[in-house]
């Protein structure tokens, strides 16, 4: 059934997404707060139907910015197909120069009020529109961006500035607000000094916004002075940038010598002090509503109970909720007690304090050897895991690896193998002796086992095919190469996941072994492989290559044409280094072929450094392999998962 809902109130639907707040199309910051934004556009709620196309329209138009010569002839091709769209523009940012297009948006928008725009031109840039365009405006507020340290300006910046100043000082005579960039302070004085003369000659200006500084002797600087000489100015208003970066904010309370000169007369406005009162309480008084008053007593306890088990329970597989406050235990007496078998059933151990305090209460109380059933080590010292044997544990986790003898793991098998459920973290020292495979037939129940193996074992071709059987999950680093023609013996029919990331040994027997269970798979660069694992595991949906600083070559990352291999993610683990890396990986992607890989959706690289504007995009080969995958459905993502969205083309 259709509903017909009033244009008022999808108009408040639809606001916050469209409407672009007053602070980011200000914003004066070196970001612009409109770079790196690869959502969908919001011109998308236009589509959805002709009731949103007609409310929409208004709230998108309001504020404009344009980042991109295309972005300047798509608005163009717009207003001219539809010249009644221009009366809704209020709001007109402006960072480029954007060739002879702006002149004709300009002559069409004859309603904007607010103007950003920026000076800081790259010699490329064609600014002959707007040079041309900014007389025919007359703006009530005009927010002026630069960069800081601006030396000697090309042809083009200094042709804008020229006509910026210009309008200032003869053509816009409406203008009462005008903004300074917020790195106004690091300017050369020639520039500063060229703004603030023809600041001087606004006949209608009223306010001038420069952000916060810190001023220092007991002369305001030159600018200021000759800002103050205007007669119609009525306030200099420091403010706080919306983004300080690594500049900092200035904190201007109180008012400087300098800025109480006279030959300010009084105009200068600082921000109000934003450190927070501290004398006023923090919580809140309890509500006087009589309504809200309730007691707890007639809560059953089964229903706490089962509240503090969510409450409290660690998720052994999620590890964010490992090390979370659970202080619930100090509400009340009756949460103490019913908390308590929650309390014990996990345990974290930060310290080697807590750890030896855990052994000597254990001694204490033997209770607590039916109580506990996770270990969590999240420290590097040495820990003595002898004393726990004794405890039927279902997990046992080291968050960062502990080294154990190879004594202490078989016996923690033996011991504990038929209860345990994951073993992670164990890095087993190099022995003396050999390891026995028969060591792996005590884990009945084990389904995650991540181990750090330096001891070789014996060879025997005795090992039970029955072992591991229900692992599903696999992870070995380091690992000594004589463990895998073990693993090869065993049928492992549960096993999904397996993490190699470290190349100690060659990997084709054992995934030629297991390959056709495998769901996601941890390999190094440096693992010599000798087969094509899309087609060894074709089932393989998630890949993840440790590379390090190396490189992988691009031509194993392809599939016969006779097979449909699964995997849909490609993550690769560099050092994070942004400096040439777009350099060092210019060959595989050069080279990188996704064809015969159709199931295959997101390539993750966390060494991307997408480009902000449209001269660095020009530049960019990061963006031009991710339009070339985009292709073939394949999106390129950085180490937020932020993926390239194709840009306006001209």
């Amino acid at each position: 059934m259709s509903v017909h809902l009033p244009d008022e109130i999808i108009s408040e639907i639809l606001s916050p997404a469209l409407k672009v707040p007053d602070h980011e199309f200000s914003d004066t910051s070196s970001n612009s707060p409109f770079a790196g934004r690869y959502c969908e556009s919001s011109s998308a709620f236009l589509v959805v139907c002709k009731a949103w196309l007609r409310v929409a329209t208004p709230l998108l138009y309001h504020v404009v910015v344009l980042r991109s010569k295309a972005q300047a002839a798509a608005l163009d091709s717009a207003l001219r197909k539809n010249p009644d769209l221009a009366r809704f523009i209020k709001k007109l940012r402006i960072e480029g120069g954007f060739g002879a297009a702006m002149l004709k948006i300009i002559k069409q928008a004859t309603n904007v009020t607010d103007l950003f725009i920026s000076v800081n031109i790259w010699s490329s840039d064609n600014v002959s529109g707007l040079v041309r365009g900014l007389p025919l405006m007359d703006p009530t507020r005009v927010i002026m961006f630069d960069t800081p340290y601006h030396g000697t300006r090309n042809k083009n910046s200094q042709s804008l500035m020229d006509a910026l100043k210009k309008c200032i000082e003869e053509e816009w005579k409406h203008l009462t607000v005008f903004e300074l960039p917020f790195y106004s302070h690091y300017y050369s004085t020639s520039t500063l000094t060229t703004v603030s003369t023809s600041l001087a000659k606004a006949s209608a200006l009223k306010t001038v916004v420069i952000p916060a500084m810190r001023i220092y002797g007991q002369h305001p600087p030159e600018y200021l002075s000759t800002i103050a000489k205007n007669p119609s100015v009525q306030s200099i208003e420091f403010r706080q940038p919306t983004h300080p970066g690594r500049f900092g904010a200035q904190q201007l309370d109180p008012l400087p010598p300098a800025l109480a000169h006279p030959s300010l007369r009084g105009l200068v406005k600082v921000p109000e002090s934003s450190t927070p009162d501290i004398t006023r309480p923090s919580t809140p008084a309890p509500s006087s509503n009589p309504q809200l008053q309730y007691s707890t007593e007639a809560v059953p306890e089964e229903i706490w109970t089962l509240i503090l088990r969510f409450a409290m329970a660690r998720d052994v597989e999620v590890r964010s909720s490992i090390g979370r406050s659970r202080r619930f235990w100090l509400v009340s007496k009756k949460f103490a007690r019913l908390s308590l078998p929650f309390l014990r059933e996990s345990l974290l151990f930060t310290s080697a304090s807590k750890y030896d305090g855990f052994l000597s209460q254990l001694s204490d109380d033997p209770s607590l050897l039916s109580q506990v059933r996770t270990l969590y080590f999240h420290t590097s010292f040495a820990s003595n895991l002898r004393p726990i044997i004794k405890i039927p544990l279902e997990n046992i986790i080291c968050l960062v690896p502990v080294s154990v003898t190879l004594k202490v793991f078989s016996d923690l098998a033996k011991h504990c193998g038929s209860t345990l459920h994951r073993l992670e973290g164990l890095h087993i020292a190099k022995a003396s002796s050999v390891a026995q495979p028969a060591i792996f037939s005590h884990l009945k129940k084990i389904k995650s086992l991540s181990l750090g193996i330096k001891t070789p074992f014996t060879a025997s071709n005795s090992v039970p095919s029955t072992a591991l059987a229900t692992l599903e999950e696999l992870s070995l680093s380091p690992y000594d190469s004589s463990i895998l023609p073990i693993l090869l013996q065993m049928d492992m029919p549960a096993l999904k996941v397996v993490n190699f990331p470290s190349g100690n040994g060659p990997l084709a027997p054992f995934l030629r072994k297991h390959g056709g269970k495998l769901r996601t798979l941890t390999v190094s660069v440096t693992t010599p492989l000798v087969v094509n694992l899309f087609e060894t595991c074709p089932d393989l949906v998630d890949l993840t290559v440790v590379c390090g600083s190396g490189v992988p070559d691009a031509s194993g990352f392809t599939c016969s044409a006779v097979s449909t291999p699964s995997i849909e993610t490609i993550q690769f683990q560099t050092d994070g280094r942004f400096r040439g890396a777009e350099r060092k990986w210019a060959s595989f992607f050069d080279h990188l072929v996704v064809d015969t890989l159709p199931n295959l959706r997101q390539i993750s690289l966390p060494c991307i450094r997408w480009p902000t504007t449209e001269h660095d995009i020009g530049k960019s080969h990061w963006a031009k392999w991710a339009e070339r995958l985009l292709d073939s459905n394949v999106k390129l993502v950085d180490s937020q998962g932020v993926g390239w969205r194709r840009r306006l083309k001209r």
